[in-house]
């Protein structure tokens, strides 16, 4: 994983999964070393995201049977699984067995038992919990607080932007009544002259 745009003042985070990064580990049990890296993790009990590349394995599960639990406290976590390229086969504690692919996205529940296989080829996979309660991995940086150039003053009933304010001189925008997904914020935001150069 490399970091391609620092973005934090402007409110935004762009992160990139190369070749290169991937260390391969066995995960969960299983004995299958998987090339992986954890793509983003804010610290114990926040967000983690990975990225793996998860070989086919005839002899069993490459990702052991597992639920998502915190040791001092015993509370379970959701993980969810965001296929992206190859196919392959997830089962649950419950017996459950269903086969997955590009595009498909699995949520595993708290205390779900859950644990995958690829089939055929290698599957690239994007895993996200929400709460991660391990603490081995160092935290990203993350800003005490967001102050982007252009803030949201308004917004809708569905969340549109309906003004805005530039931080640096004070000019607000106001979106048009017949810009209902507020496409023009970001041109506004591009063309104002409090831009930085």
């Amino acid at each position: 994983m490399s970091r391609i745009d620092h973005e934090y003042a402007r409110g935004w985070q762009r992160y990139g999964f190369d070749n290169q990064t991937l260390a391969e580990r066995t995960v969960h049990g299983a004995s299958t070393p998987i090339p992986m890296i954890i793509a983003l993790s804010r610290g114990r009990w926040q967000p983690q995201v990975s990225f793996a590349v998860v070989p086919p394995d005839t002899d069993g599960q490459a990702i052991g049977m597992h639920v998502h639990r915190d040791d001092p406290t015993g509370e379970d976590v959701e993980e969810f699984y965001i296929f992206i390229e190859g196919r392959g086969e997830m089962t649950f504690s419950n017996g459950d067995v269903v086969e997955v692919g590009p595009g498909d996205l699995v949520t595993t529940y708290p205390g779900t038992g859950h644990s995958f296989r690829a089939l055929g080829g290698p599957v690239k996979l994007i895993v996200v919990t929400p709460r991660m309660f391990l603490s081995t991995t160092p935290a990203d940086d993350y800003p005490e607080e967001f102050a982007p150039r252009i803030r949201t003053l308004e917004v809708d009933d569905v969340k549109v932007v309906v003004r805005a304010v530039c931080t640096d001189c004070g000019a607000e925008w106001e979106r048009p009544s017949d810009d209902l997904a507020a496409t023009g914020l970001a041109v506004w935001a591009r063309e104002h002259e409090g831009s930085p150069a």
